[in-house]
C-alpha cells in the first residue's frame, strides 16, 4: 500500500458506507483500484451503532450494493448488525483498499491537475474523486429557546440506543420522520411512562407491507415513472383504506405527497399501533423549551423527562469542499447525484433520496458512475 503522505490514487472515495463501497465494487468491475477513506474504525460502524431496535424499511431483494446481493439467508427486511456484517463481507468479497480512521477534512483542486484530499493522516492527490459521505453526515438539533436552561436529557435520534434507556420516564420526540415514528414506538414498547411526539408537518405514514404481503417499496419503485400528482393520490386512497383516518388520534392529513415531494412516506413499524393505544400522544410543533418540559406552538406547555430531536442531519459539504455553488443555501448538492458534475472529476453518490429507497438508488447510481469515471480516467490518460 502507498505511504499515508503526499500520496496518490487514480479514483478516491470518501466515505466507505453503502454508497461509497457500491461505487468502488462498480469500479473495480472496469479496472479501476479505488482508495476508500473512512473516518470511522471499521466497515458498517455507523450501523452498528444505530439502535437496537432498527432494521432496513426496504425489502433485502431491493437492498444490496451492485454486483453482490444480499444473501437470501437474511430476513426479507435487515436488521442493522445484519447490515453492518454485510457491508463488511462486500468490502471484502471486492478486496477494497479502505482506509480506516481517515477522516477527510477538506477536498480541493489540485495544483496542476486532478483533486487534492486533506486527510487528518496526511495529504493525498487523485484524478477522480467520488464524495459519498451522503445526507445523514452531521446531526442536526435546532438552537431552541430555553435549550441551555432544559434540565433534562437532550439528545439527538443519531445518539439514541433503546428505549429501556428511559423506563418509567416521560419522553417528547421532535421530529416525525422515520427515526423518529420507530423511536416513539420502541420508548413505548419499553415502558417509557408517557411518549409525546411533536409534528410540524404531518407526513404520510404506510404500512411496511401493503396488505400484509407486498413490500410497500414496490409501489415506489413501480409508480415513480408514472405522473406524480396522480401517484400520490392513489397513494392517498391506499392510505385510507390500509391506514385509516388518524385525525381521532390527533395526527392531521399528510402536508406532503411521496411521489410529488420525491422522499420517502414514513414507513410504520409499530407506531401506529402504539398510537391508538394511546401510548404515543401527538404534540403540535415544539416553540421552546423549559427548565423541566417542552412549549408547544398552541401555547400548551408539559413536562418531560427527556426530550430526543429526531430532527435530521445535513450534508456537510460546505466545509468538506473548498469549491463555490456546489452546495445550497441548506447545505444539500446542488447537483444530481450519481452523474457528472461541472467540476471535471468530481463525483457525488449516495445523496438520491426517493421513495424507491436510498439503497436501490445507490447500487443504480454506483454503476452509472463507474461508467463514466472509467471513461473520464481514459480521456485524462491520452497525450495532450
Amino acid at each position: 500500500m502507498p505511504p499515508d503522505d503526499s500520496a496518490a490514487a487514480p479514483v478516491a472515495i470518501v466515505g466507505a458506507g453503502a454508497a461509497g463501497l457500491s461505487a468502488a465494487a462498480a469500479l473495480t468491475r472496469r479496472g479501476v483500484d479505488p482508495l476508500l477513506f473512512e473516518r470511522d474504525e471499521r466497515v458498517g460502524g455507523t450501523w452498528a451503532r444505530r439502535y437496537e431496535r432498527l432494521q432496513l424499511h426496504t425489502a433485502r431483494r431491493f437492498s444490496g450494493l451492485a454486483h453482490y446481493p444480499i444473501p437470501r439467508s437474511y430476513p426479507r427486511y435487515v436488521p442493522k448488525d445484519g447490515f453492518a456484517a454485510y457491508l463488511q463481507a462486500y468490502a471484502r468479497q471486492f478486496r477494497l483498499d479502505v482506509r480506516l480512521a481517515h477522516a477527510v477534512r477538506r477536498i480541493r483542486r489540485g495544483q496542476r491537475s486532478g483533486w487534492e484530499l486533506e486527510t487528518d493522516r496526511g495529504t493525498w492527490q487523485a484524478e477522480a474523486v467520488v464524495v459519498a459521505t451522503g445526507h445523514y453526515d452531521v446531526p442536526v438539533v435546532p438552537d431552541w429557546d430555553g435549550r441551555a436552561e432544559f434540565a433534562g436529557r437532550l439528545l439527538h435520534s443519531s445518539a439514541y440506543t433503546s428505549g429501556s434507556d428511559f423506563a418509567g420516564r416521560s419522553v417528547l420526540v421532535v421530529g416525525l420522520g422515520n427515526s423518529g415514528a420507530e423511536i416513539a414506538a420502541d420508548l413505548a414498547e419499553q415502558g417509557a411512562a408517557r411518549v409525546a411526539v411533536s409534528v410540524r408537518t404531518p407526513p404520510p405514514i404506510v404500512p411496511r407491507d401493503l396488505f400484509g404481503v407486498l413490500p410497500v417499496q414496490i409501489a415506489g419503485i413501480a409508480g415513480t415513472p408514472l405522473p406524480s400528482a396522480l401517484m400520490d393520490r392513489v397513494g392517498a386512497a391506499v392510505r385510507r383504506f390500509g391506514v385509516g383516518d388518524l385525525r381521532p388520534y390527533g395526527l392531521e392529513r399528510a402536508g406532503w405527497g411521496p411521489f410529488t415531494a420525491r422522499r420517502p412516506a414514513v414507513i410504520d413499524v409499530g407506531f401506529l399501533r402504539e398510537l391508538r393505544r394511546g401510548r404515543v400522544t401527538v404534540r403540535p410543533a415544539l416553540a421552546a423549551l423549559t427548565r423541566n418540559g417542552a412549549v408547544f406552538a398552541d401555547g400548551s406547555q408539559e413536562e418531560f423527562d427527556a426530550v430526543v430531536a429526531a430532527t435530521g442531519f445535513t450534508t456537510g459539504l460546505r466545509d468538506l469542499l473548498e469549491l463555490p455553488d456546489v452546495v445550497d443555501e441548506r447545505g444539500e448538492l446542488r447537483f444530481p447525484s450519481g452523474r457528472a458534475t461541472p467540476y471535471p472529476g468530481l463525483y457525488f453518490t449516495g445523496f438520491q433520496e426517493t421513495i424507491r429507497g436510498h439503497l436501490y438508488e445507490a447500487r443504480r447510481e454506483s454503476k452509472r458512475l463507474a461508467r463514466e469515471i472509467a471513461a473520464y480516467l481514459r480521456r485524462a490518460a491520452r497525450p495532450a
